[in-house]
């Protein structure tokens, strides 16, 4: 009974990641493309009310797909879409590919690993986003105490002696493969993952289905070239309540 009970409750936690499913059954055609919805419309908007001002403005992203990375370019304000490799066309990296693991609440046992070439990105970016996992371009992230860009100082030099977190290679945080989900089995990218970022979006899955939300805070990304974003997740999903529809408020430069 409780590996029955484990199950439903994996397969609601799942579905989430997922929706919208198909009314037919919980799991039909969860692989489809989700539903246009036409009043989101991605790229960088021009912020307005009260903190408005040249370096402040809205980015916006529709990173519903579990097989592509988004990058973006906040010195030139440009997205870009590069495929997450699912073949390996040339000698083996060592490293890069889909690794399989059980998972089982917080618990991940890997079991299996597919070889793929290495990621390919693209030639300008500054981070870079999967769903709502996020990359940075050698850059390193500080999340703060603060939950709106208009309570920041003045200059992201007042967080200068704080700790920034640079990236970590991670094997359990870029879903790629669902297909074996019923059976406790999901594949992900092997990838570098900034782990702060990417915190931006919580899940609470104490009762299915998992409940999401923002973190509410705001995160301080210091680029290679020592230049400095402010950035925090107003929004993980599009107004028909699709997830994966991201609205980030950002300041750039700071």
């Amino acid at each position: 009974m409780k590996n029955l009970l484990n199950r439903i409750f994996f397969a609601f936690f799942m579905a989430s990641l997922l929706l919208p499913v198909s009314c037919d059954g919980l799991f039909e055609d969860i692989y489809d493309t989700p539903p246009v919805d036409e009043s989101f419309k991605e790229g960088f908007r021009p912020s307005e009310g009260p903190g408005a001002s040249p370096s402040r403005f809205t980015l916006m992203l529709q990173a519903t797909e579990y097989d592509e990375w988004i990058y973006v370019d906040l010195h030139k304000r440009t997205l870009e879409r590069k495929p997450i490799p699912t073949t390996l066309t040339g000698e083996w990296d060592g490293r890069s590919g889909w690794t399989y693991n059980e998972v089982r609440g917080t618990q991940f046992t890997p079991f299996k690993t597919v070889r793929t070439d290495a990621q390919e990105d693209v030639e300008h970016w500054d981070f870079a986003v999967h769903h709502f996992d996020v990359k940075t371009n050698d850059g390193e992230v500080l999340e703060t105490a603060y939950s709106s860009l208009n309570e920041l100082p003045a200059s992201s030099r007042d967080f200068s002696n704080e700790t920034f977190v640079k990236d970590v290679w991670s094997t359990t945080n870029a879903i790629v493969d669902l297909k074996e989900m019923m059976g406790f089995r999901v594949g992900y990218q092997n990838s570098m993952i900034n782990l702060p970022l990417t915190g931006w979006a919580v899940m609470d899955f104490s009762n299915p289905p998992p409940v999401y939300s923002s973190s509410d805070k705001v995160y301080i990304l210091r680029m290679k070239d020592g230049s400095c974003a402010a950035l925090r997740l107003l929004s993980y999903m599009s107004e028909a309540g699709t997830k994966g529809f991201l609205t980030v408020d950002v300041i750039y430069p700071y």
